[in-house]
């Protein structure tokens, strides 16, 4: 009777961590679960874009580069000299302006340091290898986000360019930007929810929680990442608003 319950006590040790090892091992690692949300996000952007693509008789407009889409001067829907983007127009924007921008990259980064420093998620240490997988997931997050912003900005035939406020102030200027996180202008120059960047935001925050650690929920935590994502949403049409009075500052000249 001694062994056999010195037997069924060790059965029943091993029990929960067997239990807990079926419930965090999953057939997809973090690296298949980045390159598909990746993929994902550039297929969603060229299929949005192919859905708004113009007739194939009109030429296509100049291809802007990424500084001149935040320009103040850049002529804003309903206004006159403005033009809508073009398939060829919003590729580059996606592909030059977004995933070949060297400050796509640095706030990534910047996103998975600050989750290595509040120890998050739990389960990935503050080690190489966690540290390369918050750096890959916030990768993947930004990619996938934008990509169903822009994809869905396409399909519903909305810019989704930021452009600076036609008004002096610097409240007004704040109001602006933080109304531009939440809509965006169609070709005549009406305003309509930006619903593409919502569903980007918190859409990639679901999708990345997916491959957390054992406890993180796309519902709750996913949901949750999706707010900071708005939030990160304003602070940067704020700093895009004001970007010709940073550039004035940081670029001033010492006497």
């Amino acid at each position: 009777m001694k062994r056999k319950g010195t037997a069924s006590s060790k059965h029943s040790n091993a029990s929960p961590a067997a239990a807990d090892f079926q419930r965090t091992t999953s057939p997809f690692s973090l690296p298949h679960f980045g390159i598909f949300s990746t993929l994902l996000g550039v297929c969603l952007f060229v299929g949005g874009v192919a859905v708004a693509q113009p007739p194939a008789n009109l030429p296509d407009a100049p291809v802007p580069s990424a500084l001149s889409a935040a320009l103040p001067g850049l002529s804003q829907p309903g206004e006159a000299g403005y033009e809508p983007l073009t398939g060829r127009q919003r590729s580059s924007l996606f592909f030059e302006g977004y995933l070949g921008s060297p400050s796509t990259y640095y706030q990534a980064a910047a996103v998975a340091a600050g989750q290595g420093i509040a120890r998050r998620p739990d389960g990935w240490p503050r080690t190489v290898s966690g540290d390369a997988k918050r750096s890959g997931s916030a990768l993947a997050l930004r990619v996938a986000e934008e990509g169903v912003h822009e994809a869905g900005d396409a399909a519903l035939g909305l810019d989704p360019r930021y452009f600076h406020c036609r008004c002096s102030g610097g409240w007004r200027r704040t109001g602006h930007a933080f109304k531009m996180t939440f809509f965006a202008y169609d070709e005549s120059g009406h305003l309509h929810p930006d619903l593409p960047r919502l569903a980007g935001d918190y859409g990639g925050s679901m999708l990345v929680t997916s491959w957390y650690p054992s406890g993180a929920r796309p519902t709750v935590q996913g949901v949750q990442m999706g707010h900071a994502q708005v939030g990160f949403d304003v602070v940067e049409n704020i700093a895009r608003e004001f970007t010709p009075e940073l550039k004035r500052i940081f670029h001033r000249k010492p006497r």
